[in-house]
């Protein structure tokens, strides 16, 4: 696909994503009015897509990402999605660049309840990501509060897992780092530790984090080896009682 080509069919996506935000229905002629393109382009993409159908949550999740990755920019796409489709859009890319993600993680310790929007594993790192769907970057007291907050969910975390899995044959250390994800681009990319990330350079900030992540705010733990994240998570719901 040329240059030109990926501009065209990213506008395209994205023009899908503002119109369809409030309706399912997918109009190739509405498309090509308000893309400034024409009909059949819209519908060669349609075509490629597979996008005929009524645009419901799981394609338009699909669609933002594969707008983002022909390089519309994150933040504009993001405007279009609501809260949980910029969840689901955070999960898909996770799991695109070959993490396994757990969503709504809600789980307690001693008298705390935490909720976590989406976790992500490598084998290696367990990311605590807390997903903002702000229009806009939040005030520096904004900003300490979700570092607060994400400290609390951190440390509960690292003492659940180590409480259950505590002598459970065959170790493996793995850290838990906290990722606050936004739609904007954050004015500061770590503050105190902890790393800010846009999901427009997901992968950028990625490649950074999993290179540097021994010089952010995060906690060593054991957990079995061979398990993978649902088993690791899973058995916290016990906590809850």
């Amino acid at each position: 696909m040329t240059s030109s080509s990926r501009i065209i069919v990213g506008k395209i996506l994205e023009t899908i994503l503002k119109l369809t935000a409030e309706k399912a229905e997918v109009n190739p002629q509405e498309i090509a009015e308000h893309s400034l393109t024409s009909e059949s382009i819209v519908n060669e993409v349609l075509d490629k897509f597979d996008l005929r159908d009524r645009m419901r949550f799981e394609r338009r999740v699909k669609v933002a990402l594969e707008a983002i990755r022909l390089g519309v920019d994150g933040e504009r796409i993001s405007r279009y999605l609501d809260w949980r489709e910029f969840e689901g859009l955070a999960a898909e890319a996770f799991t695109e660049i070959g993490y396994e993600v757990y969503g709504d993680l809600r789980f307690k310790y001693g008298d705390r309840r935490h909720q976590i929007d989406l976790l992500a594993y490598n084998g290696i790192l367990m990311l605590l990501v807390d997903c903002k769907h702000w229009r806009k970057p939040p005030s520096p007291s904004e900003e300490e509060r979700m570092i607060v907050e994400q400290e609390r969910r951190l440390i509960d975390l690292r003492d659940a897992l180590s409480l259950l899995w505590r002598g459970s044959g065959e170790l493996k250390e793995i850290t838990l780092i906290p990722v606050i994800l936004t739609i904007y681009e954050p004015r500061k990319k770590l503050l105190q530790g902890h790393i800010f990330m846009s999901v427009g350079k997901l992968m950028g900030a990625l490649e950074y984090l999993e290179r540097s992540y021994y010089e952010l705010r995060g906690e060593v733990i054991k957990v079995p080896r061979d398990l993978g994240l649902s088993e690791l998570v899973k058995p916290l719901i016990r906590l809850n009682r």
